[in-house]
């Protein structure tokens, strides 16, 4: 989710974003930074899709996104200790093998928890996705910090009413 709320203008603050993330310390060629801008603004289209209750468009771009990011998964490493999965072609670039992993990753969220759970913060002024985790399915905002901003926001209006 980290790419659909991710804001990348140029290579600088895109490498100061993804020191965060596995694989991509190492920094972004101007080639990357595109590859994860793009689909950053393409899995950001599938959470307000699916937040807005478009779900025939939100399943459809996630399949246009697993259609041009193809899963190749190769088990690396040079010992049992060091094994891991890389979800990309061989010898793929960092940015690609990252989006590839993103979007498999939410297409088979999708499928087992079910697409209500992609959200759009609530509080106009955020706008962050995320994937609700809650038990009922009703979690509105991103964080208690904007849950709180908008709860307080209509106390003080209340009170300015009565």
């Amino acid at each position: 989710m980290c790419l659909a709320n991710a804001r990348f203008h140029d290579i600088t603050q895109a490498n100061a974003v993804v020191t965060r993330w596995p694989g991509l310390s190492d920094g972004l060629t101007s080639t990357g930074l595109a590859v994860l801008a793009s689909a950053g603004r393409q899995l950001r289209a599938v959470f307000v899709d699916a937040a807005a209750g478009r779900d025939r468009e939100a399943v459809g771009r996630l399949n246009r996104l697993l259609t041009r990011h193809r899963l190749r998964p190769v088990i690396s490493g040079t010992g049992p200790s060091d094994r891991h999965l890389h979800v990309a072609a061989v010898g793929s670039a960092p940015a690609v093998e990252y989006v590839a992993a993103a979007v498999s990753a939410l297409a088979v969220f999708l499928c087992d928890q079910g697409i209500d759970r992609f959200k759009v913060c609530a509080e106009p002024a955020c706008g962050v996705v995320f994937l609700d985790g809650s038990t009922n399915r009703r979690r509105r905002f991103c964080s208690s910090r904007c849950a709180t901003r908008v709860h307080v926001r209509a106390h003080r209006t209340r009170r300015r009413v009565t």
